[in-house]
């Protein structure tokens, strides 16, 4: 038994054995992270840079903020069927020949943005940080559908997908630790222009390496578009389309799931005010238990994508309630610092739990369409995705804000009250556990059973690379029985395809 376990567990951390090889698995997922050290720059570093050394005033910041939002939830869908539309050409290929030419708009941009005057009208500054803001965001958006859509047909299986979701997770924590080290810098004492622009010019020099190194090993390969570039929706029907995909039941209920549970997923900024005002630790303390912690549920990843791997999205969440109650009911009940500890430990393991659980997903509904429409629409359901996900992005802040603003926390005393550290402990724990347990009614209506994912899973196994090798992917495919297949419901233009 014991040899077992062990073997079990070695299987895990090796990755799946089947499909991509390990290093084709890490090179697919390199170019996906890097994204967030330009998501940190725009949306946190440049925030403060603009307000507290451009001198900005805070309500042309909002109106910049404002007008992004709009044009952020208008442009996914945009891009996500220009990008659906276009073909794959043998000469420059597709998805990986979008992302190479936006990579050059999103380096510029965000060096330029942080080239403003002080001395420049505040009319000036605000049209420059929008209109690059707006240069940015299209850019970053059109790169990151084509990377989704890319990973979906060179990683075409479940399993591989949820191998490379691990990897990604581990690089964007890395990542994400390193360049959240600079707004200390902007934080702490006087901040300089002068002093500034050479660590953000040293931070996009470093960017753009990184973005060339990881697009450098991709390539792009004429039988993975093979089904793809058969399959056309008429622009008049885009709107058909969108419109029965948001109200199938496989999205509807997925993005239900996401929306109730995203206070969960919103631990770190309330793990500070809970540290700080209600177990009143050190700065040292803190940093010392949130890095342990993340550590320690880094290091059970791969583990927890096997256990995704065994039992499917939906028993995989139900499986992760144990975690989800211990930690935000541990929190929420704590009596010291070790307690507290103890409990955000299972908080951060629940959480990345919860992430590799539902990352194969979106892929999944993205599969399933084509196999009855007989047309893939990765970037309108992406776009559809990111419709949905930005207008709700801040319902959690505004939740947490609110909950503590209501028992009486003030951020100037010097200790808070009573009733605003029980505030804080409700924001903190009892509202991401409620979040969690309302959102299990969504879940248990998902139609995607475990047998369901082996079956989608497979026939975008089939569609993508056929019966034999796929060069530049490395994988050879045995055919299911083809009286199977007929009887599959695949499309009769898969079914010509893999005869």
């Amino acid at each position: 038994m014991l040899s077992k376990a062990r073997s079990a567990l070695r299987q895990a951390f090796r990755f799946t054995a089947t499909g991509l090889t390990l290093g084709e698995k890490w090179r697919l997922a390199l170019p996906g992270p890097i994204l967030s050290v330009g998501g940190v720059l725009i949306h946190n570093v440049f925030l403060k840079y603009y307000t507290d050394i451009i001198g900005l005033s805070p309500k042309y910041v909002a109106w910049v903020y404002i007008i992004y939002n709009i044009w952020n939830a208008i442009n996914d869908p945009v891009l996500g069927v220009w990008i659906d539309r276009m073909r794959h050409r043998v000469q420059r290929g597709k998805y990986v020949y979008i992302m190479r030419v936006t990579v050059p708009f999103m380096i510029v941009s965000s060096f330029l943005m942080m080239l403003s005057n002080p001395a420049w009208d505040q009319w000036l500054i605000f049209l420059l940080y929008t209109g690059l803001l707006f240069i940015y965001d299209t850019a970053a958006t059109a790169y990151s559908i084509a990377y989704q859509s890319f990973m979906l047909i060179a990683a075409p299986t479940k399993e591989e997908r949820i191998d490379v979701g691990v990897i990604q997770n581990y690089l964007s924590q890395a990542m994400s630790f390193l360049i959240t080290l600079i707004p200390t810098l902007l934080l702490v004492g006087d901040g300089k222009q002068e002093v500034i622009i050479p660590i953000f010019s040293a931070v996009i020099v470093a960017e753009a390496i990184f973005f060339t190194w990881a697009l450098r090993g991709l390539r792009e390969d004429a039988q993975m578009y093979e089904s793809l570039d058969k399959q056309h929706i008429d622009t008049k029907e885009v709107y058909k389309e969108a419109w029965q995909i948001i109200k199938s039941r496989p999205f509807l209920t997925f993005i239900i799931f996401t929306i109730v549970t995203g206070p969960v997923f919103f631990y770190f900024t309330p793990f500070l005010y809970y540290m700080d005002s209600v177990v009143q630790s050190t700065g040292i303390e803190a940093t010392v238990i949130d890095v342990s912690t993340h550590v320690i549920a880094l290091l059970f990843l791969p583990v927890m994508g096997s256990i995704v791997k065994k039992n499917g999205t939906k028993k995989s969440v139900y499986l992760g309630t144990i975690f989800v109650v211990l930690g935000y009911g541990g929190i929420f009940l704590a009596d010291g610092i070790w307690t507290a500890a103890a409990s955000y430990v299972l908080i951060v393991f629940a959480v990345n739990y919860l992430r590799t659980a539902i990352s194969p997903a979106p892929a999944l509904l993205i599969d399933e369409n084509e196999r009855t429409t007989g047309v893939r629409k990765t970037g309108l359901f992406n776009g559809l995705f990111s419709l949905f996900t930005v207008a709700f992005s801040s319902l959690q802040t505004v939740i947490f804000i609110n909950v503590i603003g209501a028992y009486g926390y003030d951020g100037l005393a010097a200790e808070q009250s009573e009733s605003a550290m029980l505030g804080i402990r409700v924001a903190t724990g009892l509202i991401p556990l409620a979040a969690f347990l309302l959102g299990l009614i969504p879940l248990a209506l998902y139609p995607f059973d475990k047998k369901k994912e082996d079956d989608i899973s497979a026939f975008s196994n089939n569609a993508r690379r056929g019966g034999g090798r796929c060069e530049g992917i490395g994988v050879k495919f045995e055919f299911y029985d083809w009286r199977s297949v007929q009887n599959s419901g695949y499309p009769d233009r898969y079914l010509a395809l893999l005869r």
